[in-house]
């Protein structure tokens, strides 16, 4: 019994792959016909807007759009995505760092402002100085005032002089 479902079997993979367009193509090429192959057209690539997020380990555990990402909060060995999901403010909370975000995404769009901060420029409103360097304000009200370090307020400046350019 095994034996004739293994020919049966044989049989249906010999008919699958004699109606394959490899086996014409191999007919045609043998009686020295001639036969095009379309080549397929590259997609062009339209630059990834996805922000994604790996743990330590290197494993994609989070990804968003970089349209819903507000900033990033680092605490010592994690960091904190606050970002909007259908309408509202969440964070998630991922065993990683500020530098593995930035070396990993490379995102004009993401700033490094502070020491424990990453904001999303598309979300930024202002930028007020102060004597610590400054606070910038995101497009949200509710969020909280994102700090700039004086060691990052050339980075910050930098994409506002960037943005007066191109406007």
């Amino acid at each position: 019994m095994k034996k004739i479902i293994s020919h049966i079997i044989a049989y249906f993979y010999f008919l699958n792959f004699k109606n394959s367009s490899f086996s014409k193509k191999k007919k045609k090429a043998i009686k020295g016909e001639k036969y095009i192959t379309r080549k397929k057209k590259k997609e062009v690539s339209t630059k990834n807007d996805l922000i994604v997020f790996n743990d330590e380990k290197g494993m994609i555990c989070f990804s968003i759009k970089i349209d819903s990402l507000y900033y990033i909060e680092s605490d010592t060995n994690y960091i904190t995505i606050f970002y909007a999901n259908q309408g509202k403010i969440d964070k998630f909370l991922v065993r990683s760092s500020l530098k593995m975000v930035l070396e990993k995404n490379k995102d004009e769009n993401l700033v490094r402002c502070h020491h424990s901060y990453i904001v999303n420029f598309k979300k930024v409103n202002l930028y007020k100085k102060d004597k610590e360097g400054g606070v910038i304000e995101l497009s949200d009200y509710a969020l909280p005032s994102i700090p700039v370090s004086k060691s990052y307020i050339e980075n910050i400046l930098q994409k506002f002089q960037i943005q007066l350019n191109n406007n």
